[in-house]
């Protein structure tokens, strides 16, 4: 169940059926480095951390901008409405993806912190254990698993998702061959199922500009079924 929780002029979303309540700063990523609680930073643009967390191990990630805009304002959103805010509506798309069955990371809590016209935000999200991203799983994936990859992105793509930005980073892959979806910034959820052929050509896009070699037919399966 959807909770709010407001610390001063943090808003928190979270689901109420967590262990512990979480506080404005889980957060902060200095919050973190100040108890030693850093286990490893995951890059990407911003500053993606993973911390050890009352809830246990979690990823933190401030949102920060890309494109020309970061050089007036990296990490400042204009605020519009909390609904609306990039890490609430990440959250609400991460948690219908799990109830749905999809293999998403657990969303455990989203925050923004208002400060006048704008705000900054961040999301943490339960870690995958033992799971390496698709560029470095690629290099021991046969044609099963890539087939496997793109029967779930099928099987996103029928639960209504759109990802815009679908990319190698995006997705890992854990000891037991299983295949995970992360990062929704910017991603909806439709009414519809729709055709996973334009999501998996930006997957195959960004593989491409990687050098990520893959078995193409496998990959493309599910559009042809």
């Amino acid at each position: 169940m959807e909770s709010i929780l407001r610390s001063g002029p943090v808003e928190i979303l979270f689901d109420s059926r967590l262990d512990a309540k979480p506080e404005a700063g889980w957060f902060d990523p200095d919050w973190w480095r100040e108890r030693k609680a850093i286990l490893a930073e995951l890059g990407g643009r911003g500053q993606a951390l993973a911390v050890a967390s009352p809830l246990g191990e979690a990823v933190l990630r401030v949102y920060h901008r890309g494109g020309l805009v970061r050089h007036l304002s990296t990490s400042s959103y204009v605020y519009t409405g909390a609904a609306r805010t990039r890490p609430f509506v990440e959250w609400r798309v991460n948690r219908t993806l799990l109830d749905a069955g999809l293999p998403v990371p657990e969303p455990l809590a989203a925050a923004f912190e208002r400060r006048g016209p704008f705000y900054t935000g961040a999301l943490l999200t339960r870690r995958i254990p033992g799971a390496e991203p698709l560029p470095e799983a690629a290099e021991h994936m046969d044609s099963a698993d890539w087939n496997t990859l793109g029967r779930m992105l099928g099987r996103a793509a029928g639960a209504g998702l759109r990802h815009p930005d679908l990319n190698a980073n995006n997705i890992l892959m854990d000891a037991s061959g299983k295949f995970w979806l992360l990062d929704f910034d910017r991603a909806w959820i439709a009414d519809n199922a729709f055709d996973p052929g334009p999501m998996i050509g930006r997957l195959q896009r960004s593989m491409r500009k990687l050098g990520i070699e893959h078995d193409e037919s496998a990959l493309w399966d599910v559009v042809r079924d």
